[in-house]
């Protein structure tokens, strides 16, 4: 039928106005609206946007109208509403439940909507979470019928699981999208109770208005990103116990990696619900056109029986700034350590070497090892070296200490049974780590050896704490970061826990001891060069095609003529081609236009008449202010790691300044 705005007459509003007061299945007499849909289900009381189940009483149709007081609505808001309405109405997709019309009256606005068959997604997530294709499916369905929303400029304002409708069955076949809000976003705060707790859980931060942007599509990308997590997690990633309590979640805490709580998903389907999450919307994907890409890469992956996809995230994402870059490559030394963990979870014990040239993407991958552990089952616990001069003997193991005090907090058998495991060498520990004694509550003696023999009684010490973390059932990975910082005692006690883990008489749980440094920093002479590691991955210098992944995954589609200035000028670096990249954007050299980058021919010639990547990254501290190059300057000779209050000072500056 045509869209239409129907009037009402006087008998059928009040009849509505005084039920609606009514509690529900409250019998009373007839309720219809627009002389057209009986109304079968009323709205709970105190909810602004109320929503009914009618039907048709022409078609027998079943039907959901929403509620809405003109009172509270703007012109402007109402003329949108209805104009969001007639694009939506000709929007005929499986996907999406679109709008049959809109009635009004002096004081009610009524948006009619088919009502899908199938089972609400919030229902369907009492059951637990989604298995893996399924969720797949919502996704598709989801990002499909924004996709197509977004395309007529329509907004949906209201993602959330209540609004998902998926056919009831397993495995999920199809979902529809529903609840579109057309041009009203109501703000969590204005409901009461589980109503506005419901709202808050699913809310972009801007459309809540804690952050001050404009609400646009990466808004509904934001709610969906929430609703495949719950798909996957079997909850939100944030709550509390107030509307308060969950926007401030929203905006200030980290979204946890999905497979750091132990669920099986591939690595690139982890990394883009984190994206969709970002808190800048600028950081987000841009459309809903792009995830749905990278969602059926994903999906395609998995049928040709792939349990990691070579998918680049965000590399279809037509975007107007960058964002941070994707994992890409290293593909070969992921499955070579990917081999090891199979190898710890089956009973093996491994020491594994990863060295890199400084901007070599060292880091990024020690995190996707130890994502990779947590999924098959492994605690994880992390250390790392520091560049300090006069730094405490077995710096690096300050970073394991305050892990395990932590996980104890929260589970405080955890430390009795690692106390447990330690036996003898507990007082051992205690007199190295006394910290982590007094965190985790022991009762040492305090009785110390000869001091002859403290070195010895220490390295065994914490060669017996590194067997205490693991079990047969939880096998330990156990990752010592910047080890070209390690101080002679720390490189000591690898060799012994390696030469007792190894051969016929070796004891202990299995685990993994993977062991990280810089290359250029670690010579010949260097007292790891002596050890024998049962893996020593060098990773290689990235190619022309990985630069071009890296770089798209920041920037979207990039002309050949850009990326090969990155490629060239980055020599391989994965840190290098991210700096050549924003050097480009900040210079001007690349600029984005609504249809993708443009590069400006005369400003890349500038900047390639640097020929050393020295002498480019110099060009980019050129465009900072000078009180943060004399920062830099500062930190560069303090150190890596500085007091803050010590370069203020010496700058003749405050803390907050």
């Amino acid at each position: 039928m045509p869209f239409a705005v129907h009037p009402m007459n006087d008998t059928t509003s009040a009849n509505l106005q005084s039920a609606a007061e009514l509690p529900l299945g409250l019998s009373g007499e007839e309720r219809r609206i627009g002389n057209r849909y009986q109304v079968t289900r009323l709205p709970r009381k105190g909810r602004t946007a109320g929503r009914f189940l009618a039907k048709d009483v022409s078609t027998g149709e079943d039907f959901v109208i929403r509620q809405l007081s003109r009172s509270e609505l703007s012109p402007g808001v109402s003329l949108r509403m209805e104009c969001e309405a007639e694009i939506l109405r000709k929007l005929r997709k499986p996907w999406l439940a679109g709008v049959r019309e809109v009635v009004r009256d002096s004081d009610q606005l009524y948006v009619v909507q088919p009502l899908a068959p199938g089972t609400a997604l919030h229902e369907r997530l009492l059951c637990g979470p989604l298995e893996l294709e399924d969720c797949l499916v919502v996704g598709r369905c989801l990002l499909s019928a924004l996709k197509d929303a977004h395309a007529q400029g329509v907004l949906h304002g209201a993602v959330r699981p209540a609004n998902v409708i998926v056919v009831d069955g397993s495995p999920l076949h199809a979902a529809v999208l529903t609840g579109f809000s057309l041009g009203y976003h109501p703000d969590p705060g204005s409901f009461a109770g589980e109503e506005s707790l419901e709202l808050a859980l699913y809310c972009s931060p801007e459309l809540a208005g804690a952050l001050d942007h404009d609400v646009g599509e990466t808004s509904d990308l934001y709610s969906a990103g929430i609703v495949l997590f719950e798909c996957l997690a079997g909850r939100p990633p944030f709550g509390g116990s107030s509307v308060g309590a969950v926007l401030r979640e929203h905006m200030t805490s980290r979204v946890p990696d999905l497979r750091s709580l132990g669920i099986d998903v591939p690595g690139a389907l982890d990394e883009l619900i984190q994206r969709l999450l970002r808190k800048d919307p600028r950081d987000r994907y841009q459309s809903a056109q792009a995830v749905l890409m990278d969602i059926e890469s994903i999906a395609t992956s998995l049928q040709r029986g792939l349990a990691e996809s070579a998918c680049v995230i965000g590399s279809h994402d037509r975007r107007p700034t960058l964002t941070e870059p994707a994992f890409v490559g290293r593909r070969h030394e992921l499955d070579q350590l990917e081999k090891q963990i199979r190898q710890v979870v089956g009973g093996a014990t491994r020491l594994v070497f990863l060295e890199a040239e400084s901007g070599g993407g060292k880091t990024r991958m020690l995190a996707e090892v130890a994502l990779r552990g947590v999924r098959a089952g492994m605690w994880v616990v992390r250390g790392q070296g520091t560049e300090q001069i006069g730094q405490q003997p077995l710096q690096v193991l300050t970073g394991i200490a305050d892990h395990v005090a932590a996980a104890a907090r929260s589970d405080p058998a955890l430390g009795a049974a690692i106390y447990r495991r330690l036996g003898d060498h507990a007082d051992g520990v205690a007199a190295v780590l006394p910290e982590l004694a007094q965190a985790l509550g022991w009762k040492v003696s305090g009785i110390a050896g000869p001091e002859a023999f403290a070195e010895t009684r220490n390295i065994q010490a914490l060669a017996a704490l590194l067997d205490a973390l693991g079990s047969v059932s939880r096998p330990a990975l156990i990752i010592l970061d910047d080890c070209q910082w390690a101080d002679e005692l720390t490189v000591k006690l690898i060799a012994h826990w390696q030469s007792n883990r190894s051969g016929p008489a070796a004891t202990g749980p299995p685990a993994m001891l993977l062991v990280a440094f810089r290359s250029e920093e670690v010579g010949a002479d260097h007292l790891l060069r002596r050890l024998r590691p049962d893996l020593h991955l060098k990773p290689a210098p990235f190619g022309a095609e990985e630069v071009r992944q890296l770089a798209e995954s920041m920037a979207g589609p990039l002309p050949a003529e850009a990326v090969e200035v990155i490629a060239r000028l980055a020599d391989g670096s994965p840190f290098m081609a991210s700096a050549v990249l924003r050097g480009m954007v900040e210079s001007g050299a690349l600029e984005a236009e609504p249809d993708g980058w443009r590069v400006e021919p005369m400003a890349l010639a500038n900047l390639q008449s640097s020929t050393r990547a020295a002498g480019f990254l110099s060009q980019r501290i050129d465009l900072l202010p000078q009180d943060s190059v004399d920062l830099l300057t500062i930190g560069a000779v303090l150190g890596k790691e500085f007091d803050l209050g010590l370069a203020a000072r010496l700058m003749g500056m405050s803390g907050s300044e």
